[in-house]
C-alpha cells in the first residue's frame, strides 16, 4: 500500500512542479481589502458570527469593541471602555454560543487569588454585564501545564503565555474547564506532590463540579504533561511517570518512563487511572485531545533512537472510562522523509556505519482535523528556536524557525491512507508573528496555507526551499490537498506587499479567525496608523 501511496504522491507532484509557469493566483480563492480604520494597539481577541466581526483589544488603560460586517468586513462599530479596577488579564473565550474575558485579582489581605469573568455582548460591542467572581482560592496559584487538549495550533489556554488559569472545553462545547496548580508549600520534589484545580462547568458557566486533586506521585516522580475534559464533563490529566527514582525520561540509552493518564469522574470525583508502556518508542512530541465522537486521543511523534529526530507518528485511543482501546503507529517512509532535501544534504545524512538517518529533528504536532468519514488528519511542523549571545552589549537574541510541515491522513479503520512532507521555510526574530499555518478542511480537500518566499512557488522535489523572513512580505500561499489521495497542488492567494493595491504589514496567523465555512478573515497593519482587514474566501 505505502509503494501505490508514495507513487501516486510523486507523480502528482512531478507532473505539478516540473512545469514552469508565471506566479499567478489561484481561481480557487478570492479576497477582500476593508476600508482602513484607526489602529488599536494592545492585547487583542476576535470573534465572529453571523457573518461579523467582533474584536475586544485592550491597551492604554481601555478596551475596544469594534464590529466588522458587510462584504468587505468594514469597520461598523467602535466602543471604548475605560478598564476600571486593576487586574492581571487571563483568556479570552468563547464558549456555547456566548463571549468571555476571564481576568484575576489577587486579594493581598485575604492572601486568595480569584477568577472573575465578564460576559461580551458581541451583539452591542460591549460588556453584557459586570464582572463575575467566578473562583476563590486560598494561597498562590500557578499556570500549571504549558499545553491543553482540543484547540491545536490556535489553542485557548492563558497558562502557557504566562497566566495563572488555564482554560479548555470539549469538543462538543457542552463542558468547560479552569485548572490551576497550587503553589507547592515545599521546593523539595522528593517530598512534594502537586495539588491541581478543577472547576468544570456547563453552559451559562454553571458550575457542575469542583475539586482539588492531589497528584498520586511526587513532582520528582512524575512530570504533568496536559489536561483535557470531554463532554460528559470528566476531566483527564496526562502525565510522565518515570519507573525509577530517577528524574530522566532516559537513562543509559534505554526508556525510563511511562505515560498514565488520569481520570477525574464527572459522578462522584473519584480519580482513576489508565498505564499506557510506552516499549521501545521515544516519544519526540505529544498531544493531547479529546476525540470528535469522544473519548480521548494522546498523539505524537516517535523515534526509534533515544536521540535524534522523528521516525514515525502514535496515537492512542481511549474510551470514555479512559481505558486504552486502540494504539496504533506509523513509520514515515523513507522517501517522504528525503524529499525537498538536496543530494548534498542527503549524503551527508549518511552514517559511518553506511546506515542513512533521515528522521525529522524538532518536530511539533499542532493538531488534529476530523473528517466526517470518521478519518483524522495529523498536523504537525519543524519548530525550534536558536538563541544568539552578544558578549560585547550582554545581550541574548532569539531567532525562531517554522519549517516543514508533516501530513498523516488515517481512516476510519486506522489504516495509513498517505503521508506528506510539505516544504516550507520560515524564520523570524518576534515570536510567531505571520509564521505557522492555517488549515482549512471543506469537501474533497484540505487547504494548508502559510506565508511564503515567492521563489519557492515552483519547487523541486531535490531543492529546500528559500526562506521567507517574517515581516518582509511574502506570498500567502500553500498546498491543496486530496483528501482520499493526497494528490498537492500548489496554491498562491495574494502578494502581501501588494494586496489590490495595498501593502500588508503583521500579518499574524493567530490573529485569524472563521467566518464562515470556507471563509477567514485576518486584521494587519496597513502603516499611516491605520489596520485593514483581510477576508478570504474558498471560491465554491
Amino acid at each position: 500500500m505505502k509503494h501505490l501511496l508514495l507513487s501516486t504522491l510523486f507523480i502528482g507532484l512531478i507532473n505539478f512542479y516540473s512545469s514552469a509557469q508565471e506566479v499567478k493566483l489561484s481561481k480557487d480563492f478570492s479576497y477582500s481589502v476593508s476600508t482602513p480604520y484607526k489602529v488599536v494597539d494592545g492585547m487583542k481577541s476576535y470573534f465572529s458570527r453571523d457573518g461579523e466581526i467582533l474584536a475586544v483589544k485592550y491597551g492604554r488603560g481601555k478596551f475596544h469593541f469594534q464590529k466588522f460586517s458587510g462584504e468587505k468586513f468594514n469597520e461598523t462599530e467602535h466602543n471604548t471602555v475605560e478598564k476600571g479596577e486593576g487586574f492581571t488579564p487571563e483568556s479570552y473565550l468563547e464558549f456555547a454560543g456566548q463571549y468571555y474575558f476571564f481576568f484575576s485579582r489577587w486579594d493581598k489581605a485575604n492572601e486568595t487569588e480569584q477568577l472573575f469573568v465578564r460576559e461580551i455582548d458581541f451583539d452591542k460591542a460591549n460588556w453584557a454585564g459586570k464582572e463575575k467572581l467566578l473562583i476563590k482560592v486560598k494561597g498562590k496559584v500557578t499556570g500549571g501545564f504549558g499545553i491543553t487538549g482540543f484547540g491545536g495550533l490556535f489553542g485557548i489556554t492563558a497558562g502557557a503565555r504566562g497566566g495563572k488559569f488555564n482554560f479548555d472545553q470539549s469538543y462538543s462545547e457542552e463542558r468547560f474547564i479552569v485548572q490551576y496548580r497550587m503553589k507547592p508549600a515545599t521546593k523539595n520534589d522528593s517530598k512534594s506532590k502537586d495539588i491541581i484545580g478543577m472547576h468544570v462547568y456547563s453552559k451559562n458557566l454553571e458550575e457542575v463540579w469542583s475539586k482539588k486533586v492531589i497528584m498520586p506521585y511526587t513532582e520528582k516522580k512524575m512530570n504533568n504533561v496536559g489536561y483535557t475534559i470531554d463532554e460528559k464533563g470528566n476531566a483527564y490529566i496526562l502525565a510522565e511517570v518515570y519507573r525509577t527514582e530517577t528524574a530522566k525520561k532516559i537513562v543509559k540509552g534505554k526508556l525510563n518512563y511511562d505515560l498514565e493518564l488520569i481520570r477525574i469522574s464527572s459522578e462522584d470525583q473519584e480519580a482513576t487511572s489508565t498505564k499506557i508502556e510506552l516499549k521501545d518508542k521515544f516519544i519526540k512530541n505529544i498531544g493531547f485531545y479529546e476525540g470528535k465522537e469522544g473519548g480521548i486521543i494522546i498523539a505524537g511523534y516517535y523515534g526509534n533512537k533515544s536521540r535524534g529526530g522523528t521516525d514515525g507518528v502514535f496515537i492512542y485511543k481511549l474510551d470514555d472510562e479512559g481505558i486504552l482501546a486502540n494504539e496504533q503507529s506509523y513509520e514515515v517512509p523513507l522517501d517522504v522523509m528525503k524529499m525537498y532535501k538536496s543530494d548534498r544534504a542527503q549524503s551527508k545524512m549518511e552514517s559511518k556505519s553506511g546506515v542513512k538517518d533521515y528522521s525529522m529533528p524538532n518536530m511539533v504536532l499542532r493538531e488534529i482535523v476530523y473528517g466526517d468519514d470518521g478519518s483524522i488528519t495529523i498536523y504537525g511542523e519543524r519548530y525550534y528556536v536558536v538563541s544568539h549571545h552578544n558578549p560585547k552589549t550582554g545581550q541574548t537574541t532569539y531567532t525562531y524557525y517554522y519549517q516543514e510541515i508533516l501530513a498523516t491522513h488515517i481512516d476510519a479503520d486506522n489504516e495509513l491512507k498517505w503521508m506528506l512532507k510539505l516544504p516550507k521555510n520560515q524564520r523570524g526574530s518576534a515570536g510567531r508573528g505571520g509564521m505557522g499555518y492555517y488549515v482549512i478542511s471543506q469537501k474533497d480537500y484540505h487547504y494548508v496555507l502559510f506565508l511564503d518566499n515567492v521563489k519557492n512557488i515552483e519547487l523541486p522535489l531535490n531543492k529546500y526551499p528559500k526562506a521567507h523572513q517574517d515581516g518582509k512580505g511574502g506570498f500567502l500561499t500553500g498546498f491543496k490537498i486530496e483528501k482520499e489521495s493526497g494528490d498537492v497542488k500548489k496554491v498562491s492567494i495574494l502578494d502581501s506587499r501588494d494586496a489590490k493595491g495595498i501593502a500588508l504589514y503583521q500579518f499574524n496567523t493567530t490573529r485569524i479567525i472563521e467566518t464562515d465555512d470556507g471563509e477567514f478573515a485576518v486584521e494587519c497593519y496597513k502603516k499611516k496608523k491605520e489596520d485593514v482587514m483581510l477576508k478570504i474566501k474558498l471560491n465554491d
